[in-house]
């Protein structure tokens, strides 16, 4: 099957995976890092500054990105903090990161402040920074919040949703547009096990460039069921 003028294949699917990891045993993260460079995923992430170095020496010479996250506790992290976090990823290996923004901005609608947050991490940091960008609130919001983490040096859009959901295609859609217009890449991330290949596909084809989550192995390993569901639907 083809999805935007491209051949979809398992290893089509996996370059545009970010796998993530949350355990902290040495023995899962192992398994998990070594079966995601056989899968050929693009970004891996290693759950913790604590496992940076394990993480990034497992990762090497497989051209596999190492990421991992920053202030996911609350969204409650000082910049300064989030920025020494960024510095730490960097010097352990990693190539890309995903940033909760300042919480405390942003119900306070600061957008002011969430760029000189996201600009403390970008100072700090040389690679990828994806911010999450809260796309079950306003239009006008979401496409502020977006500006804001652009003034700040961000180069990739997250689209989330608040809700603990996954984010809606609609909204993928239209940060799509937004992402083009400000020249920045786009990431679709959900919670738990949210995600299926069915509506990964259906991300990808609403705009999203990449996708995060912790169940990216049975994602590639559903594409063919799902590509045989999918071709008995085609008029």
């Amino acid at each position: 099957m083809y999805l935007n003028n491209e051949l979809v294949t398992k290893k089509w699917l996996a370059g545009r995976l970010e796998h993530v990891i949350w355990d902290n045993d040495e023995k899962i993260i192992t398994e998990q890092v070594q079966k995601g460079i056989d899968y050929g995923f693009r970004v891996i992430f290693s759950p913790g500054h604590h496992w940076h170095n394990y993480v990034h020496d497992l990762l090497k010479g497989s051209g596999v990105i190492m990421s991992t996250p920053i202030n996911f506790s609350d969204g409650l992290m000082p910049a300064a903090a989030a920025a020494k976090q960024a510095e730490i990823a960097g010097k352990g290996g990693c190539g890309s990161i995903d940033v909760y923004p300042d919480m405390a901005a942003w119900k306070m609608r600061r957008w002011d402040l969430i760029t000189e947050y996201v600009h403390a991490v970008r100072e700090s940091f040389d690679g990828e920074v994806k911010v999450l960008t809260m796309c079950n609130e306003s239009l006008d919001d979401m496409y502020r919040m977006c500006e804001a983490i652009k003034e700040g040096g961000a180069t990739h859009i997250k689209a989330y949703d608040y809700n603990k959901q996954g984010a809606p295609l609609d909204r993928i859609q239209l940060l799509r547009k937004k992402a083009d217009e400000l020249g920045m890449g786009l990431k679709a991330s959900g919670n738990g096990k949210y995600w299926t290949t069915a509506i990964l596909m259906g991300a990808y084809a609403a705009g999203a460039d990449y996708v995060s989550a912790s169940n990216t192995f049975q994602i590639v390993d559903d594409l063919p069921i799902f590509e045989e569901l999918y071709s008995k639907y085609q008029y």
